[in-house]
C-alpha cells in the first residue's frame, strides 16, 4: 500500500503552486447557531495561545466553554480566577457592552494581553457573549506583542475559529497580517493572502505594508524590495516605520547600496519623516563600510546644515573613507566639524586626511598637510608619508616634482619636516635612480635647514646596496659620523649588505661586530648573506655568527639546507679543494651543520 503523502509545510515549499484546504478556512455546522447549545471539540487536549482548553471527544456546555475558553494559566474554580473576576468587575462593569469592544480593540493594538484576556473572560462569562469573530480578532491582534506574542499562536486561535464554524473577514484578515509582521510565518501569511484572493478581499495599504515588513523579518529582502517597488508605482502609502525597518534591516548585512537607494528616494519624495537617529545609524554604517556615496550623501544632508551632530568616532569613520576614496572636500569638512569641537589631531588625524588628498592626485595640498603637521607639533614620520611616497614611485618624474615643490614651499618661509625631504629621497631610491637622490641630499640642507637624519642615510644605504655602490656607501658612512648623525639597527644592517655585496667580508666584519657591542640584532636575512658569503669565501667566521644566530633563538633550517648542498656539490674543482686543505683556517662544514 502506498504511503500517503504528507502535505506539510516543507511540501508547500518545494510546490508553491500547491494550494491546500487552508487552515483556517470555516466549516459551518448544520445546524442553526441559534440551536447549537453544545460545542463538540474534537481535538487532544491542549492549551493554545488563546487559552481555549479542550479534551479529545468531549461534550461541554456554553457556560463551561467560556469558563474553559479565555485562560490557561488560571483554573475556574480557584480562588485566583475569583479574585479576578471581582477585579474585572470593579473595571468593566461600569461599561456597556460596545464600550467595551472598543476598548478590546485598543488593548489589542497595543499588545497588552492581560488585559485582552480579561477583557474577554468578562464578555465570555459575566456578559454571556458567546465566541465570534471580534473576540477572536482581538485575541490575535494582540500578537503583535514582541513579547508575548508567537506565530504559533495566531495559528491555533485561527484553528479554534475554525473549529467553532467562525469565518475570518477582512479586518482579521489584516489583524493576522499584522501579527505576522512581528512574528513572521511566510506560509501562514501566504495562505492568508491566498484566502483573501479566493473571497475577493480587498488587502488595503496597510495591509501590504504589513506582508512586506514580514517579508524583511523573513529576510526576504529581494522580495520585500520588489513588493515596496510596486506599491510605489501603483501610488500606495508606504508607512514610514517600514521604510525604516527596511533602511535598518539592509545595514544589518551590508546591504548599504539598496538602503542607500531607500535614503535618497525617501529625501527626494514627499516621505520626509527621517528621524535623527535613523540618519545617524545610517551614516555610521555606511562610514564604517566606506560606501562613499552614501557617507557623502548623509555628510551633504544633515551633517553640513549642523541638523546632525556626529561623534568623534563617526567622524574618524567618515575621515577614513574619504581617505579612500580620494574625496578631499569631504576629509576638509570633517576636520572642520572636528576643530570646531576642539579635538585634539594626532596622527591618525592627519594620515587620513593626507590619504585624501593624494588619492585625489592633489600632491602639492598632500606636501603641505605634512607641514601643517609639524606646525601643529605632530611630527611626520616614515608611516605618515606612506601615501605620498606610494604615489612618487608611480612614475620616475613624480620625485623631482615633488621636491620642487618643497624647494617651493621653503622659499614662501615655510618650515619642511625632514620626513618630507626623505620621501622625495626613497622615491628616488624606489624608481632605481640613486644619482637623483643623492642631488636630493645635497640640496636638503637648504630645504630642511635641520639637516638629515638616521632614516635619511638608512634610505641612502638601500640604494647603494641596490646599486652595488659600495664605496658611495662609505662615504655617506664617513659623512653620517661627522655630522654626527647616530646610527641604528638598520643603518648596520644595510651596511652589512652593502659589504656583503661588494664581497668585502672584513667590513662586513666590522659593521657585524660593531652592531652585536651596541645591543642590536641583524635581520633574519641578514644573517643568512653575511654566512653564505663566509661559507663561499672559505672564511670560517661563519661558524661565529652560525652560534650567534643559535644563542638568538632565530631558525636555520634554510641555511642548514643550503650549507649541506654546498657539501654535496659533485664538481666541485680539485684544485680549489687543494687550496682549502692547505688553508690553515680552512671552514669546518661538519662543525657548522652538528
Amino acid at each position: 500500500m502506498q504511503a500517503p503523502i504528507v502535505r506539510d509545510g516543507l511540501w508547500r515549499c518545494l510546490c508553491p503552486s500547491y494550494r491546500p484546504n487552508l487552515i483556517f478556512k470555516a466549516t459551518r455546522s448544520s445546524r442553526p447557531q441559534a440551536l447549537r447549545t453544545h460545542h463538540r471539540l474534537s481535538r487532544p487536549a491542549t492549551c493554545n495561545a488563546s487559552g481555549l482548553v479542550a479534551s479529545r471527544h468531549s461534550t461541554i456546555s456554553t457556560s463551561q466553554y467560556r469558563k474553559q475558553h479565555i485562560s490557561p494559566t488560571i483554573s475556574t474554580s480557584s480562588r485566583g480566577f475569583q479574585s479576578l473576576a471581582r477585579l474585572v468587575k470593579g473595571r468593566l462593569e461600569e461599561l456597556d457592552t460596545t464600550a467595551i469592544y472598543d476598548n478590546l480593540r485598543v488593548w489589542a493594538a497595543t499588545g497588552n494581553q492581560a488585559k485582552v484576556t480579561e477583557a474577554v473572560r468578562y464578555l465570555i462569562y459575566e456578559r454571556q457573549e458567546r465566541p465570534n469573530v471580534r473576540l477572536y480578532s482581538a485575541l490575535i491582534l494582540v500578537n503583535v506583542s514582541p513579547l508575548y506574542g508567537t506565530a504559533g499562536k495566531v495559528a491555533a486561535l485561527l484553528q479554534d475559529m475554525r473549529h467553532d464554524g467562525i469565518e475570518l473577514d477582512a479586518g482579521t484578515c489584516h489583524d493576522v497580517l499584522e501579527a505576522l509582521a512581528v512574528h513572521p510565518d511566510y506560509l501562514l501569511r501566504n495562505e492568508i493572502i491566498e484566502y483573501m484572493e479566493e473571497r475577493w478581499l480587498t488587502l488595503n495599504n496597510q495591509g501590504h505594508n504589513f506582508v512586506v515588513a514580514g517579508m524583511l523579518r523573513d529576510r526576504m529582502f529581494e522580495s520585500a524590495l520588489e513588493k515596496i517597488e510596486s506599491m510605489a508605482r501603483q501610488g500606495m502609502h508606504i508607512q514610514p516605520w517600514l521604510y525604516d525597518k527596511a533602511v535598518y534591516m539592509l545595514c544589518d548585512i551590508g546591504e548599504i547600496d539598496e538602503a542607500y537607494k531607500i535614503m535618497r528616494n525617501r529625501r527626494d519624495s514627499e516621505v520626509r519623516a527621517i528621524s535623527p537617529v535613523l540618519w545617524s545609524y545610517f551614516l555610521d554604517t555606511a562610514s564604517k563600510y566606506c560606501h562613499h556615496e552614501a557617507t557623502k550623501f548623509v555628510w551633504e544632508s544633515r551633517v553640513k546644515p549642523s541638523y546632525l551632530q556626529p561623534s568623534s568616532g563617526l567622524c574618524l569613520n567618515v575621515l577614513n573613507t574619504a581617505a579612500r576614496h580620494g574625496d578631499a572636500h569631504l576629509a576638509t569638512d570633517v576636520f572642520r566639524v572636528l576643530t570646531n569641537r576642539n579635538t585634539i589631531f594626532d596622527h591618525q588625524h592627519y594620515e587620513m586626511l593626507l590619504e585624501a588628498y593624494i588619492n585625489a592626485g592633489d600632491i602639492k595640498t598632500a606636501l603641505s598637510v605634512l607641514i601643517i603637521m609639524q606646525d601643529a607639533g605632530v611630527k611626520p614620520d616614515d608611516g605618515t608619508t606612506s601615501p605620498i611616497l606610494r604615489h612618487l614611485q608611480q612614475d620616475p618624474e613624480r620625485p623631482m616634482e615633488a621636491f620642487t615643490i618643497l624647494q617651493a614651499f621653503e622659499q614662501a618661509g615655510m618650515k619642511i619636516p625632514i620626513a618630507a625631504v626623505n620621501c622625495t629621497i626613497q622615491a628616488a631610491v624606489a624608481v632605481q635612480d640613486l644619482e637623483q637622490a643623492i642631488e636630493f641630499y645635497k640640496a636638503l640642507h637648504v630645504v630642511s635647514p635641520a639637516g638629515p637624519n638616521t632614516a635619511t642615510f638608512n634610505i641612502l644605504f638601500r640604494g647603494c646596496s641596490k646599486m652595488g655602490r659600495k664605496e658611495l656607501a662609505m662615504f655617506l658612512a664617513a659623512e653620517m659620523i661627522q655630522l654626527k648623525v647616530p646610527p641604528d639597527s638598520i643603518t648596520y644592517d644595510r651596511l652589512i649588505l652593502v659589504c656583503v655585496g661588494g664581497h668585502d667580508i672584513d667590513d662586513a666584519f666590522q659593521y657585524y661586530e660593531e652592531m652585536r657591542d651596541q645591543g642590536f640584532i641583524p635581520r633574519g636575512g641578514t644573517f643568512t648573506s653575511l654566512v653564505k658569503a663566509c661559507v663561499q669565501a672559505g672564511d670560517s667566521r661563519a661558524e661565529e655568527v652560525i652560534e650567534d644566530m643559535r644563542h638568538l633563538g632565530i631558525n636555520m633550517a634554510k641555511l642548514e639546507l643550503w650549507i649541506n648542498a654546498q657539501k654535496r656539490k659533485p664538481n666541485l674543482d680539485a684544485k680549489e679543494n687543494q687550496e682549502r686543505n692547505r688553508t690553515p683556517d680552512a671552514f669546518d662544514f661538519a662543525g657548522v651543520v652538528s
